[in-house]
């Protein structure tokens, strides 16, 4: 894949907040912070990538389709681009933010308005592990709604947040799953991709790097799920 485009922006805490949260910065925390006030509140680094592909050159006609997500979807999104290649043109937006924070919409929105996506894979979850499950919901309900304004003839799918090596945080992944669950259902024409269901059988010591994070393996595993969820029709 040539690369025509690419953004990199990353937001790193001001110095007084670093010093506020220091020792954490896991993504289940949450740390009411002076900078800005939310409901999660900071994790001590936040960050954002995004990457648009293929815009001008000969296969920017290609149907397109934009990943939305965290670190897990960064470690399958070249997969994913090397399946769909020739087929479809893979962007990708991931970040540290939870669908509560200050300017998450504007963020997702500058994603959105970079070129019209035929598909809208979407993520948000893991970073949101300290974050009450209502208002999360609300949060991950105006994202979806802010998707459907900004490219309304594109397919959008749910992504389930994966499970995590501890016990006591998959729970919490697994509530917020099922509170995606009832928005989804509840705003309608909204499919989903369950990576929860895909991981979740899988033994932990054997397949997780980390806390959050998978071996290559399974990386390649949901790359090859997410290619066929967003080429389903």
């Amino acid at each position: 894949m040539r690369l025509r485009f690419g953004t990199v922006f990353a937001a790193a805490m001001a110095a007084s907040c670093a010093a506020w949260a220091a020792g954490n910065g896991r993504p289940e925390e949450s740390v009411e912070c002076p900078v800005s006030a939310n409901m999660r509140g900071h994790e001590n680094t936040e960050w954002s990538i995004y990457y648009g592909f293929h815009l001008t050159d000969a296969n920017r006609g290609l149907p397109r389709v934009l990943l939305v997500g965290d670190s897990i979807c960064n470690g399958y999104q070249r997969g994913e681009a090397q399946i769909l290649e020739g087929k479809m043109n893979v962007s990708y937006w991931v970040s540290s933010y939870c669908v509560t924070s200050p300017g998450y919409l504007k963020r997702l929105a500058l994603c959105l308005d970079e070129a019209k996506y035929d598909v809208v894979h979407f993520n948000n979850g893991l970073h949101s592990l300290g974050t009450p499950t209502d208002d999360w919901a609300k949060g991950l309900e105006a994202a979806l709604k802010l998707i459907r304004e900004k490219q309304p003839s594109a397919r959008i799918i749910w992504t389930t947040s994966t499970p995590l090596k501890d016990a006591k945080r998959t729970e919490k992944a697994r509530a917020l799953n099922a509170a995606a669950a009832d928005v989804v259902k509840r705003l309608g024409n909204i499919a989903t991709d369950d990576l929860f269901a895909l991981l979740d059988p899988l033994d932990r010591e054997q397949n997780w790097s980390d806390t959050y994070h998978h071996k290559s393996p399974v990386r390649k595993k949901e790359a090859e799920q997410v290619a066929a969820s967003v080429m389903a029709r």
